[in-house]
């Protein structure tokens, strides 16, 4: 159910079967981002373009938030295979949205908590999950302009 701040999110699932194709989360209330075309298995739609969910996700793994939220970390790693990291438009996203970001102390200096959060995590579906060190260390990499930036 989607509130102040909080998204809605939706399950597309085989109505015959139960079987998850993919989940979405849909802002609603907030200014149009901007948009890509997206296709699954034939389903074409309109989403967030990759940009606005990198700079949505850094917002709070930028904040003591993340060890809240480690499913944006996990987000980000997968981002980090598919999308090219583009910082100009990140921070054009970012203002966009009128998000901001904290310093990334706790993502930065808090990794034995943050190990805790995503050993506690649990993937849906077959997905196999990733050591936490091939995270990190890829996310880490995929967003170094944002927190290099910082100091």
């Amino acid at each position: 159910m989607y509130g102040e701040g909080r998204s809605a999110g939706f399950e597309l699932t085989d109505s015959m079967t139960g079987e998850i194709y993919f989940t979405m989360d849909v802002d609603v209330n907030r200014p149009v981002p901007s948009t890509k075309i997206y296709e699954v298995e034939g389903f074409w739609f309109r989403g967030a373009a990759p940009s606005r969910m990198v700079a949505d996700k850094l917002s709070v793994i930028s904040t003591g938030k993340v060890f809240r939220r480690i499913k944006d970390v996990a987000d980000l790693y997968y981002l980090s295979k598919v999308f090219r990291f583009d910082p100009t438009d990140v921070r054009w996203a970012l203002e966009n949205s009128k998000r901001t970001l904290g310093n990334f102390a706790d993502f930065l200096y808090g990794t034995e908590a943050l190990q805790h959060a995503y050993e506690k995590f649990r993937f849906e579906g077959d997905v196999s999950k990733p050591s936490f060190e091939e995270v990190y260390e890829s996310v880490k990499i995929y967003i170094k302009d944002f927190y290099n930036s910082l100091n």
